[in-house]
């Protein structure tokens, strides 16, 4: 049931349009503040909200910005003071600065940055140095911070408005696979990141199915005057990629891994699997997934110690491959 004006707080109705203010770096028009406030089931009329905005505005940082005729309202600054933070909260700050410090290249990840970066500013001389002797403490190897340095942070701007407003976008994409610059009109759904790479997940009218695009291979971008809805039983199909390359149709895949590489396989990428069965020679890998050259890679890594069961053509595949090599 949805909460309208009368059913809730003035300081409940607030906290609500400030939280949304605080969401969109290009603001939200009165109009669109009541669209949005009713996906939270919340029902104001426009006439309330902008007299809330008023009220906010003589004490947080709310601007108004005239563009195309239209009045949109922007809430940027919020300001900390006085943090009193734990050991506990220090060592998950600066476990938190370590992780972020991959996607620095990234809009998401230079915010996420400067909040960390506010948060252990804003605390005491001695907590500052507890960070420090943390830093020397805490680290993470192989965080591979390249991989997303090519991200144009307009096109990951541009995204992150239209999947906010459920806008279609217009992109011209490298495609790995066909060595091709193509043009796309996708439906942003959401960010996502995938082996440390950003990008966005949505549908692809070419491909007529959900894609996932890396943003990095993005040549341009331009959002459209056209809106999507996200289908109710949308699932991130990203989730059931075997490895991080899209392919066709999915297939079951069955390898018999020996003693040794099955031990590996459950320790370190048992979560590639839909089952993992134990038998005498070593673990049974089953997984359903379209088959790319990604995948025959992975497999080929372990040599002698693994057998392609199913499908039988992939079992060929890996053989005359394997044969090559030796030649």
């Amino acid at each position: 049931m949805a909460n309208h004006e009368n059913d809730i707080s003035v300081s409940e109705r607030q906290l609500y349009i400030l939280s949304l203010l605080s969401q969109n770096s290009i603001g939200y028009t009165a109009d669109e503040i009541v669209s949005r406030l009713e996906q939270w089931e919340v029902s104001l009329t426009k006439r309330t909200i902008q007299r809330d905005i008023d009220e906010l505005s003589m004490s947080y940082a709310i601007e108004e910005e005239e563009r195309d005729g239209k009045t949109y309202y922007l809430a940027r600054k919020f300001n900390m003071e006085n943090v009193e933070l734990t050991i506990m909260d220090l060592m998950g700050i600066t476990f938190m600065q370590e992780l972020v410090s991959s996607y620095e290249n990234t809009m998401v990840g230079g915010a996420a940055s400067e909040i960390l970066k506010k948060l252990s500013e804003h605390t005491g001389n001695l907590n500052k140095k507890h960070m420090q002797m943390l830093s020397s403490i805490i680290q993470i190897q192989d965080q591979n911070t390249w991989k997303n340095q090519d991200i144009n942070p307009e096109y990951e701007r541009l995204l992150s408005n239209a999947i906010d407003k459920r806008l279609k976008v217009k992109i011209e994409y490298y495609s790995w696979n066909s060595d091709q610059v193509s043009e796309r009109v996708i439906h942003p759904y959401s960010f996502i990141v995938l082996d440390q790479y950003l990008s966005v997940e949505g549908y692809c009218e070419l491909r007529k199915e959900i894609r996932t695009f890396r943003i990095s291979r993005i040549r341009s971008i331009k959002i459209m005057n056209e809106h999507f809805d996200i289908p109710e039983n949308y699932e991130r199909k990203s989730d059931a990629k075997f490895i991080f390359i899209g392919g066709k149709e999915p297939e079951t895949i069955r390898l018999q891994f020996g003693e040794s590489a099955g031990r590996f396989v459950q320790e370190y990428q048992a979560h590639r699997a839909d089952r993992i069965t134990k038998n005498e020679q070593g673990i049974i890998f089953e997984k359903n997934t379209a088959i790319t050259d990604e995948v025959r890679r992975w497999i080929l890594q372990f040599g002698a110690d693994v057998k392609v069961i199913e499908p039988k053509w992939l079992a060929e595949e890996i053989r005359k491959e394997a044969k090559k090599m030796l030649e």
